[in-house]
């Protein structure tokens, strides 16, 4: 049977009366100008960066590798840090700082200087305003259309990857790769401000989860409204499906390293311009938006688990196309698949963590979890350089990028959850006939 929950039909003033909505738009932001403006922009950078420096891609493939494997640390203390002391001075100091190392690259000199600036500092920097804040601020603020406002979110993702690759290729172009770091610095500055305007929780400004009077997150052991009991970080950590999820995450950031990184190189090399590679970067990054916005309501009415399924497949789908692309076409198609399917599957990883586990201590577990990934994403960039550069081919990491996705095919279907996880959820208007009580909780404090 079909899980029936009480949540009030949407209605446009709820945007303006309800500050979840509001914490949302600041959290797209916020997450989108990170991976956006620093991830995204990796592959023109370095075409216009190793034109006219005396390190090759060894160097940047070691600053690849050591942004991920800095994630072992970055996203555990991410986590605690979220969970001490909220969103909001996390992803403060974040923008701060991520705008400060991104200008900062640009004076680099030799290749020490741009691993530690670009490699390390710029990493730790970047993570404060990341994924782990942006997604707590989700789970703490929305349990019933949780996973709608996390597709919302994550598309600031997309978005970033679609006006930045392009903006930072034609920076590139005009000014050089020095001063286009310079103002990107001030970009991220500029968009990190409204940070400022970030709570942790509802009852921080006397309002309730989902904006619905009495709805909180429930304490240890107890179960919220769409019957998820809120577990201990320990008793997360001890169920496989949980690591096979960031397993498949993990992949994914694999996968996405090396295509952000090195797809403008690769494509150079069957015939298709820079600018045009570019340009498919930021296509795969747009679709990779409107799937997270249109598709990701799906979590709030059926499991995470058939949504991980179908996001790994889309993924795999468009990196078989990947290998047989010579021209703008297929090209697209892949864009297409891939973004996709990436757009589907990063807000579906939170959604079904909250989901299967709870969301008293998301934070701390999906730090956690974020080891895997930053052990994989780092891995992927350093050891496709690797390849490159003792082969000169693309081919041999671009075969191995689509058998890791049918690996994460394999996982998804392995990853299934136990009891009402893998139930639909009905959501239902207060005013309509149910058979749902609500419980009564203390009226919140004002600030």
């Amino acid at each position: 049977m079909p899980l029936v929950v009480q949540t009030p039909k949407f209605h446009p003033r709820d945007l303006i009366t309800f500050r979840g909505y509001q914490q949302g738009a600041i959290a797209w932001l916020q997450y989108g100008t990170a991976v956006g403006a620093v991830y995204f922009i990796a592959g023109p950078l370095f075409h216009g960066m190793l034109a006219d420096v005396t390190w090759g891609i060894g160097v940047t493939s070691i600053a690849l590798l050591i942004r991920g494997l800095l994630g072992i640390i970055v996203g555990p203390l991410t986590g605690w840090l979220v969970h001490r002391y909220g969103v909001r001075p996390v992803v403060m100091a974040g923008g701060a700082f991520t705008a400060g190392f991104t200008a900062l690259t640009g004076t680099t000199q030799n290749a020490f200087q741009f691993v530690l600036v670009f490699g390390v500092a710029l990493t730790v920097a970047d993570g404060l305003m990341g994924h782990i804040p942006a997604a707590t601020v989700v789970q703490n603020w929305f349990i019933s259309r949780r996973a709608v406002v996390m597709g919302l979110v994550n598309s600031g993702a997309g978005i970033g990857g679609l006006v930045f690759a392009p903006l930072m290729a034609v920076l590139v172009r005009d000014l050089g790769w020095r001063q286009a770091l310079f103002v990107l610095g001030g970009m991220i500055f500029v968009l990190a401000i409204p940070s400022m305007l970030l709570r942790n929780r509802p009852r921080d400004v006397g309002q309730w989860v989902d904006g619905v009077p009495g709805r909180v997150i429930p304490e240890h052991g107890d179960e919220d409204v769409i019957g998820t009991a809120q577990q201990r970080v320990n008793q997360i950590l001890r169920t496989p499906a949980f690591w096979m999820i960031f397993i498949i995450f993990g992949i994914e950031a694999w996968a996405l390293g090396v295509y952000a990184a090195y797809q403008v190189l690769y494509l150079e090399t069957v015939g298709i311009t820079a600018l045009e590679a570019s340009t498919a970067v930021g296509a795969a990054a747009g679709f990779a938006a409107v799937s997270g916005i249109v598709f990701s309501r799906l979590n709030d009415r059926i499991s995470p688990y058939y949504v991980l399924l179908a996001s790994t497949l889309s993924m795999t789908i468009g990196s078989v196309i990947f290998i047989t692309t010579t021209s703008t076409a297929p090209l697209y198609l892949y864009s297409l698949f891939f973004g996709a399917g990436y757009g589907l599957l990063v807000p579906t990883i939170p959604v079904a963590i909250s989901r299967y586990f709870g969301a008293l201590n998301f934070s701390k577990a999906f730090g956690v979890g974020q080891i895997i990934v930053s052990v994989l994403g780092g891995l992927g960039p350093y050891i496709t350089g690797q390849i490159v550069q003792q082969t000169g081919s693309y081919q041999i990491p671009i075969y191995l990028i689509t058998g890791m996705l049918v690996l994460s095919v394999a996982l998804a279907a392995l990853a299934r959850p136990r009891g009402k996880a893998l139930q639909s959820v009905v959501q239902v208007d207060p005013g309509e006939q149910t058979a749902v009580a609500a419980k009564h909780v203390p009226e919140p404090a004002s600030d």
